[in-house]
Parts: structure tokens; C-alpha cells; sequence
């Protein structure tokens, strides 16, 4: 790449409605922003990038699209597990080490981004917006009379880095670093206290679940009184799941609403097979008769699995015409077929049909598939079948909780008294 090319690439990025170029150098641009302040791409920062390029080849963005691995080099972005404390106070420059730097061939070290790894990702859509976003807001705590430099703003999270190992590949070298961190993560997390998170994605702002309503009450600040009595166990569960911010505890909560009805609900199903044996006119106490009563409860004891408690809870409770208006509505709001579109999911394949006498089945084993992939962990599942709890797979729960949140509530309101 030239130097040219670097130069376009570098007004291209970063030429905004309130931020344009004015003038250029041999190895310099010039931008204005909207509100007055000078911002400039500096020589040494165009030139770092520039020597980027020309050992980009030595290096892959594997496994995950958040690290950079070459054979002797890895790094990936590692974020906090509380998302309210910033993770360790850890300021510019600073560092934390796993191991002695001095005398130990490898080491780990947390601390920010290599100058390699933000110019491998400081044109990715999400680094410009963040380093934009920086400029913008730090550039009003500068004098009008002093030029920003853009690399003074460029993004650069913290990343965890394997120093010191060496491997025949990149892939090799990935690998093992891996190893490494997983370990180093434990030993912060049990040493210390604190939970890290190694980033697999990288970030950007995208619709999830949580932020949809179906139904937008809007009452102000008068509520209607409860015109019956919600049963105040089930509310708990409810409440739980409206307070923690966790999808998986989210959707647990929400799903321990319809399990408190399993009992309940399939003995009305039992009372109900054996009162129409009894209500028979014919019926004597004779074993033919009795054995009839016999085999209906053995076979209700074989056919209520919780899948079937499941589904006769939601069956009572929740009108199957709802349930389909809810899914269109969320998917619409999604902008994606998340429930009625076929895919496999933790080792089996779901799909709601959205007809009548199938929505309900349908949704039932999914959300007890779901449950308990959320619950198990046994070795009775293959690993890359079971739900790890990364980020991403996070997410994807997180979009789930929505709809068994939606037959939580109905089944509140139906069982109130």
C-alpha cells in the first residue's frame, strides 16, 4: 500500500458532516470540525499505519474476529464481567502481568491494545465510531487554538497478550496462547475476585430483546388497582426476573412462573381422564373397570414429562392466538425469523409454526429445550452442543427471554384470583 492509498483511507474514514478536510500535506491531513476545533491525521500516525501494512500478511484474525495472532504474537480483547465497574481502574499505560517479565520466557499481560492491533482494526465501522466519538467529546476540553491528533483518540480497549511463545503457525500459536489465558482468567477470578470476559465479537450496536414491548401501557403515574390477588410466590419469580440483568437468570426466573404450575396443572389433566371413566354409566368395581383406572394413571405417569406439563400449563393459561401475535410482532421488531425459521439449537432442531394446533407444542420444547441447556452441563451432551456462556451465546438468550417473559405474565394474569 502507498502512502497515497493510506492517505485516502485515512479521509475516507474519518470525513464527517461536522468534520471535513480543509488542508494536506505530503504525510499529513487537515480536518475542521463543524464547532471550530483543528484535527489532524499526524505524520507519525499515518506512517504507523503505512508500516502496518506491510507486515498485515504475518498476521490472521482467528479464531474470533476481537484477536490478532501471528507466530509469535497474540492478543484479544477482554472486557469486564460486571459491566458496572471498570475492569480493574486500569488508565493508559498501566498494565497488569501475569507471571515475572524479567525472568519468566512467557508471560501474559493485560493492558492496552498494541499499536498493531488498533491500526489492524482501526478502520472496522465500530472503531471509527468510537474514536470519533472520543475526538468529538474530549476535543471541547482543548483550546480552539490547538490541533487534535487523531491518534491521540484512536479506540484502543484492553487486550490480553501471550508474550514470549513462539509457534511454527499462527493457528498453532492460537491455540496454545488460549490455553494460557483460560488459566490466567481463573486465577484473576480466584485470586482476586474478578471476573474477566474474553471478547469473541466485536462490539457494535444491534437490536436485542430486552429493549421491546409488545404491549406499551401507558398509565402515567396512575395505576389501576389489582381488581384480584396474583399469587404472591409466582410474582417473586416474576419480580426476580425483572431485576437481574443477567438473560440467563432472566430466563429462568420467567420459566420457574410456569414450572410452579407443573403439578397442578397435569393432576387437572389425570382428574379429568378419570372422572370420564367414572361418570361412565357402565363403570362397576370389577378389575376390567378398575384396571382401566389403573393403566390411565400408569400411562399419565409415562406421557407428563415436563415438556407435556410445559405445554398443558400454556395451554390453559395462554390463549394460542396471542401467542402467535406475539411472535410476528417480535420477529418484526427483530427484523429477523428468529422463532419460525428452522435451525438447531444446542443440538436439536426448532421451529414454531404459527398455525393453529402447532404454536403451542412448538414453543413448549423450545423453551424447555432451551431451559435445559441452561440448567445441564452433563457430559450426556457433547461440549459444542451445551450453552457456554459467552457473550455471544448470552445474546442469543437474551433474545429468547422476551417471549418466555410474555407467557410468564399470562399465566399470572390467568391464575390470579
Amino acid at each position: 500500500m502507498t502512502l497515497e492509498e493510506v492517505k485516502e483511507k485515512f479521509k475516507q474514514a474519518y470525513t464527517r458532516k461536522w468534520l471535513e478536510v480543509v488542508d494536506e500535506h505530503e504525510d499529513e491531513i487537515f480536518f475542521n470540525s463543524s464547532s471550530g476545533f483543528m484535527t489532524k491525521a499526524s505524520s507519525e500516525d499515518i506512517r504507523s499505519y503505512l508500516d502496518f501494512e506491510a507486515r498485515r500478511s504475518t498476521y490472521i484474525h482467528k479464531p474470533f474476529e476481537t484477536c490478532l495472532s501471528s507466530k509469535d504474537h497474540y492478543e484479544q480483547m477482554i472486557s469486564s464481567g460486571n459491566r458496572y465497574d471498570p475492569l480493574l481502574n486500569i488508565r493508559r499505560g498501566e498494565k497488569i502481568t501475569f507471571g515475572n517479565p524479567e525472568n519468566d520466557p512467557v508471560y501474559v499481560e493485560i493492558s492496552e491494545a498494541s499499536s498493531d492491533y488498533k491500526n489492524y482494526l482501526r478502520f472496522n465501522e465500530y472503531f471509527i465510531m468510537r474514536t470519533l466519538e472520543r475526538l468529538r467529546m474530549n476535543g471541547r476540553h482543548r483550546r480552539d487554538d490547538q490541533t487534535r491528533d487523531i491518534g491521540d483518540y484512536l479506540y484502543a480497549p484492553l487486550t490480553i497478550k501471550v508474550i514470549g511463545l513462539s509457534e511454527t503457525s499462527p493457528e498453532r500459536l492460537a491455540e496454545k496462547s488460549l490455553e494460557i489465558i483460560e488459566g490466567c482468567l481463573f486465577n484473576v477470578s480466584y485470586l482476586k475476585g474478578i471476573a474477566l470476559v474474553l471478547e469473541e465479537e466485536l462490539p457494535h450496536r444491534q437490536v436485542v430483546g430486552n429493549d421491546f414491548k409488545y404491549e406499551d401501557h401507558d398509565f402515567g403515574t396512575e395505576l389501576p388497582l389489582p381488581r384480584s390477588s396474583v399469587n404472591r410466590d409466582v410474582a417473586r419469580f416474576y419480580q426476580r426476573g425483572m431485576v437481574v440483568e443477567d438473560a440467563i437468570n432472566q430466563f429462568l426466573s420467567y420459566y420457574q412462573v410456569l414450572e410452579y404450575f407443573f403439578l397442578s396443572v397435569s393432576d387437572e389433566e389425570l382428574y379429568r381422564k378419570l372422572t370420564t371413566i367414572y361418570n361412565d354409566p357402565g363403570f362397576k368395581s370389577a378389575p376390567k373397570y378398575l384396571d382401566k383406572v389403573i393403566q390411565s394413571t400408569l400411562n399419565h405417569k409415562r406421557e407428563s414429562d415436563e415438556t407435556e406439563m410445559l405445554r398443558l400449563v400454556v395451554s390453559k393459561h395462554v390463549p394460542e392466538e396471542d401467542i402467535m401475535q406475539f411472535i410476528s410482532a417480535y420477529e418484526e421488531h427483530l427484523n429477523e425469523k428468529l422463532f419460525t425459521k428452522k435451525r438447531k439449537m444446542f443440538g436439536e432442531f426448532t421451529e414454531v409454526r404459527l398455525t393453529a394446533g402447532h404454536v403451542i407444542g412448538n414453543v413448549s420444547k423450545r423453551v424447555k429445550l432451551i431451559r435445559n441447556a441452561l440448567v445441564h452441563s452433563s457430559d450426556r451432551y457433547n461440549r459444542n452442543e451445551n450453552f457456554v456462556p459467552t457473550r455471544q451465546a448470552e445474546l442469543e438468550i437474551r433474545k429468547e427471554v422476551p417471549l418466555v417473559k410474555f407467557l410468564a405474565e399470562k399465566v399470572i394474569i390467568s391464575t390470579a384470583q
